[in-house]
């Protein structure tokens, strides 16, 4: 039995640690091109697409291009390995700095949680619920919030 714990603790261990990868090219605000030419999709993020009418997709892929473009990155996994469309689904960290976090917390990109890639949904809420509250990047206007319920129902 104290087998199966070690092996579960190092299992778990593993996964954490996540591997190191270099971010080449940002495609959008939750979406980037490593150095080996893999996809990653950011989990539980959603930004705005680019080339709609939407403001804030210029905003959210220049806020990634700040943040990760051509640096070294740490890529946390939940559950799901890849999407339908064979991105990677990763948490994004640069040391300490939880990228996925920040863009929601900026107001650049929403809360979008797909199951069963749900474990920091708690933690995303919380951050775009402070971003609301502070009117932070889309939430600085009423209409962004009449928009974004429109389209949850």
């Amino acid at each position: 039995m104290q087998l199966f714990k070690r092996l579960a603790d190092w299992f778990r261990a593993e996964s954490q640690s996540g591997e190191e990868a270099i971010v080449q090219h940002v495609i959008d605000g939750d979406s980037v091109r490593l150095t080996d030419g893999r996809e990653v999709r950011y989990i539980g993020v959603d930004a705005a697409e680019l080339g709609s009418d939407v403001p804030w997709a210029q905003a959210a892929k220049a806020a990634n291009i700040r943040l990760v473009q051509g640096k070294r990155v740490r890529l946390e996994r939940e559950v799901s390995e890849t999407d339908r469309y064979g991105r990677l689904l990763r948490h994004v960290y640069i040391g300490d700095r939880w990228v996925n976090g920040e863009l929601i917390a900026a107001g650049l990109t929403r809360v979008r949680l797909y199951a069963p890639d749900v474990q920091h949904g708690p933690e995303l809420v919380k951050l775009q619920e402070e971003a609301q509250r502070r009117r932070r990047g889309m939430w600085r206007t009423r209409v962004w919030w009449r928009f974004w319920e429109k389209e949850r129902k």
